[in-house]
């Protein structure tokens, strides 16, 4: 014998309300769908429960002694969903998060809220750096997780991704190179090209494209800059242009302080990863947050890909 709650809820209703019309208007189901439930239900237990008459029903002998098991199962039921709800409320303790600049300033602002909403007793303590030391921070122990944006090969970290980019190359709005409506990268080879610092995955990838292009980014007269917010302040002010994260660079695009080139092949596309020690054990809170990072990850990529359609482009992105 097999029984669900739902048959059991419906027998207890149907008890408590006297007919089939009451018990189906208390729970939102048709009356022949009540009907077939406490018939499935006599069927289960060989017992009749109920006595029907003229639209009205009483219950059995049989009916009465088994609404009170029913009414404690469904007790127990109820007791054991709030035993687990306190359990899901026990989270707690301390989360640090390694971040690289994207995830720390663009990604992390997205995802907190719910996860602090769901379990407020977590202190969180997010530290911004660069890929490279953020990657250090989690293998020293010093970072429960990091997220950073690039690829990682290291046997000792278990990496997961957490969502896509998209690398576009910006100018100034009012710049010769942003009155073109088509070019080619060849177009780019005088530019003044603002880099990132050493250890950032954006200057990494964004190495790999110019050297694909033919192109050199300045040497030594090319402006180094520690954040993407610093970038595009300077591509803004007319300093030169710069490849950088949609992520990033969406709010500044639509305000009109900066404007993407239009080039055939020139944007790019990269992941995210969530990093971790394999051999240190999870705690509550981090467990907790790598559930919330997979969830989340549709949501994300849905939202970039609204961004990239929002700036006007028809971008044929390139996988790097």
């Amino acid at each position: 014998m097999e029984l669900n709650t739902r048959s059991l809820r419906v027998f207890v209703e149907l008890a408590r309300t006297g007919s089939f019309s009451g018990a189906a208007k208390a729970l939102g189901l048709s009356q022949p769908a009540v009907s077939l439930q406490v018939q499935s239900l006599e069927k289960e237990l060989g017992l009749t429960l109920v006595e029907r008459s003229r639209g009205r029903c009483r219950l059995t002998e049989a009916g009465k002694a088994f609404l009170h098991r029913a009414q404690r199962i469904l007790r127990e039921e109820e007791l054991l969903q709030l035993d687990l709800d306190g359990l899901r409320e026990e989270v707690a303790g301390s989360l640090l998060i390694a971040a690289s600049n994207i995830p720390g300033e663009h990604l992390l602002p997205r995802l907190l809220p719910n996860y602090l909403e769901r379990y407020p007793r977590v202190r969180v303590r997010v530290d911004i750096t660069d890929s490279v030391a953020a990657l250090d921070m989690v293998r020293s122990g010093q970072a429960d997780i990091g997220c950073i944006g690039k690829p990682v090969e290291d046997e000792r970290l278990e990496c997961g991704v957490l969502c896509s980019d998209v690398l576009v190359v910006i100018a100034p709005p009012d710049s010769e190179l942003a009155c073109r409506k088509r070019m080619d990268p060849r177009d780019l080879a005088f530019a003044r090209w603002i880099k990132r610092e050493e250890g950032s995955g954006t200057l990494m990838f964004m190495e790999k494209a110019l050297e694909e292009w033919g192109i050199s980014p300045g040497g030594a007269s090319s402006p180094v800059l520690g954040s993407n917010t610093a970038v595009i302040q300077s591509v803004a002010s007319g300093a030169g242009i710069s490849m950088i994260s949609l992520w990033a660079a969406a709010d500044s695009v639509k305000a009109g302080r900066v404007v993407i080139l239009e080039l055939p092949g020139m944007e790019r596309r990269r992941q995210f990863f969530h990093v971790r020690l394999r051999r240190r054990p999870l705690s509550t809170p981090t467990k907790a947050f790598v559930e919330l990072l997979e969830k989340e990850r549709p949501r994300l990529e849905e939202e970039l890909e609204t961004l990239r359609f929002a700036q006007g482009g028809d971008y044929r992105p390139q996988v790097s």
